[in-house]
């Protein structure tokens, strides 16, 4: 696993995944050429880093037929449309493929999203590439339902529960991630405090690791984010990758996203997280997903992400 010290050579494989179909608004789509705009390119360069950027994926929007009604065991709906299964499964296949070839080298490799299904995809191909790799999911939300338990349909709220084995078999478009499974044992959601019943049976059942708002209000940022990274990676041994959705950090300091949820992260605990994970010199990659800059106040939430990836960088105050 590589190690991002002062004295290796470093590059950034940057790739834009402008996915919005997990969702129902738009906008998100337009993140990745918004950050470039803003002078991401820049920040990473004045880093040290060499940037590949690889420019944005295109993918084709295709209508589906809705798959047939089910109902699990428990679920609180019986879900009979899991909305554009297949154009989304299909974008992700297409980023797995692209990151799983940015990956083979020693890259940070920079997934810029779109909804936050497209971890589906990045995460899938980073598996695939770094086997050894430990997983860090910062997000209000818990991603965690399933095609049964959904109570929107949309697939940015099943991407975790996917890569952990729980996506329904024979989702249209999702073929091709049978056999991809990450070890609950290797996956830590930090941030969480919106959680749907079924979501968190779920959770429990499998062994997440899940620190919350609240532990994180009664215990601190860094005390958690020890006990997360111990958690997942005791041996320390493994390299690290953080999915990163802004709406983690509370809609007062990042507005422009879909799915805000009032008392989440500050801007200094969203840093520290990135601070944290970049100070073991073992992240090697990163999401940052669900930026809408047409819900944007003044820039503040693109300017964060970009902050937030330079953080992730090693960017350090001292």
């Amino acid at each position: 696993m590589m190690s991002l010290n002062a004295n290796a050579k470093k590059r950034v494989a940057l790739v834009g995944a402008p996915l919005a179909l997990g969702q129902s608004l738009a906008g998100v789509g337009l993140a990745p050429q918004v950050l470039r705009q803003a002078g991401l390119g820049q920040v990473i360069t004045e880093l040290g880093y060499e940037l590949m950027d690889k420019g944005d994926l295109v993918f084709r929007v295709e209508e589906v037929t809705p798959i047939s009604p089910v109902t699990g065991a428990g679920a609180a709906v019986t879900l009979s449309r899991v909305k554009h299964a297949q154009a989304v499964g299909q974008a992700c296949r297409e980023l797995a493929q692209a990151v799983e070839q940015l990956a083979t080298g020693d890259n940070f490799v920079l997934t810029l999203g779109g909804d936050h299904s497209v971890a589906l995809g990045s995460i899938a191909g980073l598996w695939r590439a770094r086997p050894e790799t430990a997983l860090v999911w910062v997000d209000a939300h818990g991603d965690f339902n399933t095609p049964e338990t959904s109570l929107s349909g949309n697939l940015h709220g099943m991407p975790l529960a996917a890569l952990l084995g729980q996506l329904t078999p024979g989702l249209p478009g999702f073929e091709w991630l049978q056999g991809v499974s990450v070890s609950p044992e290797r996956v830590a959601l930090v941030g969480v405090r919106s959680l749907d019943e079924a979501e968190r049976q779920l959770l429990k059942a499998t062994g997440v690791q899940v620190y919350t708002m609240s532990a994180i209000d009664r215990y601190g940022i860094g005390p958690i984010m020890e006990r997360a990274m111990a958690a997942v990676n005791p041996t320390g041994k493994l390299g690290y990758h953080v999915s990163f959705d802004i709406d983690a950090i509370d809609p007062q300091e990042a507005p422009g996203t879909g799915t805000t949820a009032r008392g989440g992260l500050t801007y200094r605990e969203g840093h520290t997280i990135v601070e944290m994970l970049a100070a073991t010199d073992k992240l090697g990659s990163m999401d940052l997903v669900e930026i809408n800059p047409e819900l944007d106040r003044n820039d503040l939430t693109i300017t964060l992400g970009i902050e937030l990836i330079a953080s992730a960088l090693g960017k350090a105050i001292f």
